[in-house]
């Protein structure tokens, strides 16, 4: 006996709405599991969410201090104590271990000591020991200690990632777009457009990106404006170069010859055609420049030719640190560690990127 099928309910167009969305959410779930866990772990916690929320998270001022508060070691550092043995004349050669009677009385007075195995208001005699604190301990209101000046080393790493963040992707947006314009029309037209845009490539390559730098920082001082200058006359080549290689093999295509019969105009063809092909390649330039750009900065902010002070930048950090790293090593070495972690996931990003989007990396 022969049976038929039941025709299936027809759906309503809120349930096929609602059927779409929940799709596109578990589409965008699978892609966020993809991404690599360590350097998206390292990108948000060292740079983007230090950026966006700056203002929430800094407990201080990143651009003013307290000089009652200068040095403060990170708040879980304790008090460094010397014990010493009270006489009546310190011996010059003994002066770590010893200590005068009335410098005793005095340390013990303000609390800065105190006597071994007697009360805490013992009055210290000849012969006692005391345990005098060479140097406070940390501060709870500061995490991560202060600088010379009494700013708090957390509150300038935080808005210095805001400042590490505008500067790098102002940079790489305008170099970028420089680079890919002149790329595509070197590439497409080539004749003595070429030739002048790869002469200026080549002028670009051969400057010396620091000599520049210290050049516009001793005639117009250290401004955020030199270094985005830098960074652009040195940035935009490398664009151009790439783009202008991958227009060349793109205009051979068919799909371009077949544009051209259809009445496309050139700034068509550019635009609408080759421009999308061209999409991929330059996001995974401009991650990995992203990291380049930064680190970059932050040198240039170190030798005094980038971001001036009291701006919160991470190279002006390491580098009002660097005369301090023997006895003060935190100033200099957070904002060195915020540096090595955020370079380090911005190219490990740019390299998962370019296996993710580029064809040829992806069938190897």
């Amino acid at each position: 006996m022969a049976t038929t099928m039941a025709p299936a309910a027809p759906v309503s167009e809120e349930t096929a709405a609602s059927l779409g969305t929940l799709s596109r959410i578990r589409h965008w779930m699978r892609e966020i599991r993809r991404l690599p866990l360590f350097p998206v772990t390292m990108l948000l916690v060292f740079l983007i969410i230090p950026a966006v929320f700056a203002e929430l998270i800094s407990p201080h001022n990143p651009r003013r201090g307290d000089l009652d508060d200068r040095l403060v070691p990170p708040a879980w550092s304790g008090d460094v104590v010397s014990l010493r043995t009270v006489v009546e004349k310190v011996n010059r050669d003994n002066r770590q271990n010893e200590i005068k009677l009335s410098d005793a009385e005095r340390t013990v007075r303000i609390g800065d000591a105190a006597v071994v195995g007697k009360g805490a208001d013992a009055a210290p005699v000849l012969g006692d020991q005391i345990q005098v604190t060479v140097k406070p301990g940390g501060q709870a209101k500061y995490l991560l200690g202060t600088d010379k000046s009494g700013m708090d080393i957390f509150s300038r790493i935080v808005h210095g990632a805001r400042l590490a963040l505008v500067v790098s992707l102002l940079a790489i947006f305008a170099s970028g777009i420089l680079g890919t314009v002149l790329g595509i029309l070197a590439g497409y037209f080539g004749g003595w457009i070429d030739t002048v845009v790869m002469r200026l490539v080549d002028m670009s390559l051969s400057i010396s990106l620091v000599l520049v730098a210290l050049v516009l920082a001793a005639t117009l001082g250290p401004r955020i404006e030199n270094v985005l200058i830098v960074v652009c006359l040195f940035l935009w080549s490398r664009y151009a170069r790439l783009v202008r290689g991958e227009t060349l093999a793109l205009k051979t295509q068919d799909f371009i010859a077949r544009s051209r019969v259809a009445g496309s105009s050139q700034f068509r063809i550019m635009l609408r055609h080759i421009f999308p092909n061209l999409v991929n390649t330059i996001i995974v330039l401009a991650t990995l420049q992203l990291g380049f750009v930064i680190l970059l900065e932050a040198g240039l902010s170190f030798l005094g030719a980038g971001i001036p002070r009291p701006n919160p930048a991470w190279g002006v950090m390491v580098a009002d640190g660097r005369e301090l790293i023997i006895d003060s090593w935190w100033v200099s070495f957070f904002p060195g560690l915020a540096i090595l972690f955020t370079v380090l996931s911005v190219n490990l990003l740019g390299d998962w990127l370019r296996d993710r989007l580029d064809p040829k990396q992806r069938n190897v």
